[in-house]
C-alpha cells in the first residue's frame, strides 16, 4: 500500500516538472520571436516597424491557423535571415511614420520593369528616397510610379543608362535635384497636372530624350532641367510656369519653345535662354 502510494506521488513530481518544463520553453519561445501576436481567437502578424521585415496583417482564425512566410532582416543586409529571400525594393517609414518611403534596391533585383507599389505594410507609399535607384547596375528599363507618390528626391534616378520611359505618377508635387541626371536611354517623359516644381538639373545629360509632356501646373524648372538633351527639338511650357532658372536648355539644339504666358516673368532668371544652340523659334502666349 505505502509502495504504490508513493509511485503515485513520484508520478504526480514528475508530471508536475514535466508541466514547468513546457510552459518554461513556451515562454522561451514567446520572448525570442516578438514578430507574432497570438489570441484566443485569431493569429496576427506583428511586424517591427524598426525591422526591414516584411510580411501582412491577417486573421487565419482558430480551426486554420495557417502562417503566412515571414521575412526577417536584423542585420540589415536585405537578405532574410530565416529564408535567404533577397527583396527587390526596400522601404522605410517617413519620419511621420504614417507613410512609407521606397529607400533603395535590394539584391533581389536582377533589371527589367518595375512597377513601384501604391502601398506597403497597409500605408501608403509616398516618397521614392535619396539616391534610391543611383546605379547603373541595376540595368532599370521603366518604372511606373503610383499616384500616391507626391515626391522624386534628389538622384533617385541618375544615370540609370538603360531607362527608356518614365511614367510620373498623378500625385508627383516635386522632382528633385538631378532625379533624372545622366539617364542617357530616357526617350519620353510624362509629367502630370500635380507637379509643381522641377529642380536643378533634373534632366541634365539625358541625350536621348525626345519627348517631355509638362503637366498644366508647373510653377518652376530650375537651372539646367534640361541642359544638354541634345536632341529634344520641341517642348511646352505651360502658362503656370512663375520662375526658369539659368541655362535651362544649354547645349540644346532647339528649334520650337511654345510658353502659356505673353512674356518672361519677374522670377526667371535672365539666363534662363542661354546656350541654346541654332536658330529657335520662341513662341509667347502659345495656348
Amino acid at each position: 500500500f505505502i509502495f504504490v502510494n508513493a509511485s503515485k506521488s513520484l508520478k504526480k513530481i514528475f508530471n508536475l516538472i514535466c508541466f514547468i518544463m513546457c510552459v518554461s520553453l513556451l515562454c522561451s519561445c514567446n520572448t525570442n520571436q516578438p514578430y507574432f501576436s497570438i489570441t484566443e481567437h485569431e493569429h496576427t502578424f506583428d511586424y517591427n516597424k524598426n525591422e526591414n521585415g516584411h510580411g501582412k496583417h491577417y486573421t487565419c482564425g482558430c480551426s486554420s491557423p495557417d502562417i503566412l512566410e515571414l521575412h526577417i532582416d536584423s542585420d540589415e543586409n536585405d537578405i532574410c535571415d530565416i529564408c535567404g529571400y533577397e527583396y527587390v525594393l526596400v522601404f522605410k517609414l517617413t519620419n511621420n511614420e504614417k507613410a512609407y518611403e521606397l529607400d533603395r534596391v535590394g539584391p533581389g533585383y536582377r533589371g527589367g520593369d518595375i512597377v513601384i507599389p501604391s502601398m506597403y505594410h497597409d500605408l501608403p507609399v509616398t516618397e521614392i528616397g535619396y539616391g534610391a535607384f543611383k546605379s547603373d547596375t541595376y540595368k532599370l528599363t521603366s518604372i511606373v510610379i503610383p499616384d500616391t507618390v507626391t515626391l522624386i528626391d534628389w538622384d533617385a534616378f541618375e544615370n540609370q543608362s538603360s531607362l527608356t520611359s518614365v511614367n510620373v505618377g498623378k500625385s508627383v508635387v516635386t522632382i528633385s535635384t538631378s532625379a533624372f541626371e545622366g539617364c542617357t536611354s530616357l526617350k519620353t517623359v510624362i509629367i502630370s497636372d500635380a507637379t509643381e516644381y522641377i529642380y536643378a538639373s533634373a534632366f541634365k545629360g539625358c541625350t536621348a530624350l525626345e519627348n517631355v509632356t509638362l503637366g498644366h501646373n508647373v510653377k518652376e524648372i530650375a537651372d539646367s532641367v534640361f541642359e544638354g538633351c541634345t536632341i529634344l527639338k520641341i517642348i511646352s511650357i505651360p502658362s503656370s510656369i512663375e520662375k526658369m532658372g539659368a541655362y535651362v536648355f544649354y547645349g540644346n539644339n532647339m528649334t520650337d519653345i511654345y510658353f502659356g504666358v505673353s512674356e518672361p516673368g519677374e522670377n526667371w532668371n535672365e539666363k534662363w535662354d542661354e546656350g541654346l544652340n541654332g536658330d529657335v523659334n520662341i513662341h509667347w502666349s502659345h495656348q
